[in-house]
């Protein structure tokens, strides 16, 4: 335990030290500002560019939340995999897990203080991002908040450490970024296929993404989301285990 913890401690100050907390929460945190607004003046802007174009209809709060699911599991979640893509490459570039091992940290410890760090930025990140979606969102709209906006992000959540946990089974695997990445977008393609295909579709852990705002707009229910829940936590925990594993075979 104590080399756990003293590991993420070393790997909080690193990554605050690298700039990859500030870049993550930066790009968060502009889209969760953005969000709102984008979904209020955009129809403005466009009337502006464009004296023929004619708006169908008033953008409603419905729309910034429209926008903060799609660029939190769009471009928010892809800049987290990109960032932590080199969380293990860099340490067998510099060999400087060889001289921690031999030094009595297990490898168990360095997989989950990197899984452990990683979700914990990502979660600040993330939530922080929604608060300013959220408050950005009340005061263009008057505090009109749609229902279950907060649980369709908490399932949006969920989904950030099924990715980590892909993440981290590439970085085991592969040594450099590149095809960490690669292998981390490829094995999350191939789930989001698979949770097309009838009759597993309803069940899909993407329904977490591609859903949200049915659940807001109350076209979906929250039972809806129970089942893919619970396989995405599954998954993670799995995909960790796995990642363990795998390391704990693994020549430095």
């Amino acid at each position: 335990m104590s080399g756990y913890l003293a590991f993420v401690k070393k790997e909080l100050i690193e990554n605050i030290k690298n700039h990859r907390f500030l870049i993550l929460f930066a790009v968060f945190l502009i889209f969760g500002i953005a969000s709102a607004f984008l979904a209020k003046f955009t129809p403005e802007i466009l009337s502006a560019l464009a004296a023929n174009v004619e708006m169908s209809s008033e953008p409603v709060a419905l729309d910034a939340w429209k926008q903060f699911y799609k660029n939190s599991s769009g471009v928010g979640f892809s800049a987290f995999i990109i960032l932590f893509g080199s969380c293990l490459s860099s340490e067998y570039s510099k060999g400087t897990l060889v001289l921690m091992v031999t030094k009595g940290l297990s490898r168990k410890a360095v997989i989950l203080a990197k899984y452990t760090v990683a979700a914990v930025l990502m979660t600040v990140s993330y939530w922080i991002s929604y608060a300013a979606t959220y408050g950005c969102t009340a005061f263009l709209w008057n505090n009109a908040a749609p229902p279950n906006v907060a649980l369709a992000a908490f399932a949006l959540w969920i989904i950030g450490f099924l990715y980590l946990s892909v993440l981290m089974v590439g970085c085991v695997i592969f040594n450099q970024t590149f095809t960490s990445i690669l292998f981390t977008g490829g094995t999350i393609a191939l789930i989001s296929f698979l949770g097309i295909v009838d009759p597993i579709a309803k069940f899909s852990p993407f329904i977490l993404t591609t859903q949200n705002v049915d659940l807001i707009s109350g076209t979906a229910a929250p039972s809806d989301f129970i089942i893919p829940a619970l396989l995405s936590i599954t998954i993670s925990v799995l995909g960790l285990l796995l990642a363990t594993k795998l390391f704990n075979k693994k020549q430095l």
